[in-house]
């Protein structure tokens, strides 16, 4: 799966197992949540109601974009999809600027990220692409 937008403010992302379209207006300071379904080789959004659009944007806005610093730069970071395994909640996050570069993965709680240690990292990546095997692409 590859969308492209003409513009940086449109964000898909994966919560709770539902496909999402976050629309940014920053000169409004407003944002716009969609549920995005593909239908053939059509993507669908459909506007789920002022209720569900907070609850959402409430659990994922804490830990949504984020600035990932490395030894050698700073990474935008725009959060892909949250996802389950070993009943802990992880979130992938790829680069705002590359998104086809690596995609980045930590741990989730208490609205907080953490790192999730070396020894456990590739199970968590492994889980993720068994789950969303469309990502695969950007693996390789």
């Amino acid at each position: 799966m590859h969308i492209q937008f003409d513009t940086p403010h449109q964000y898909v992302f994966i919560h709770e197992h539902v496909r999402h379209l976050l629309l940014v207006w920053p000169k409004e300071e407003k944002t716009q949540l969609y549920v995005a379904e593909w239908k053939d080789d059509t993507l669908w959004l459909r506007y789920p109601g002022e209720t569900y659009t907070e609850t959402v944007w409430d659990q994922v806005e804490p830990f949504f974009f984020q600035i990932l610093k490395t030894e050698d730069r700073e990474i935008h970071a725009v959060l892909g999809a949250t996802f389950r395994h070993d009943n802990r909640l992880y979130a992938m996050y790829y680069n705002r600027d590359h998104p086809d570069d690596d995609l980045y993965f930590f741990e989730i709680r208490s609205q907080r990220l953490h790192e999730i240690p070396d020894e456990e990292y590739e199970n968590v990546v492994q889980a993720f692409l068994l789950e969303y095997p469309e990502y695969m692409e950007k693996e390789k």
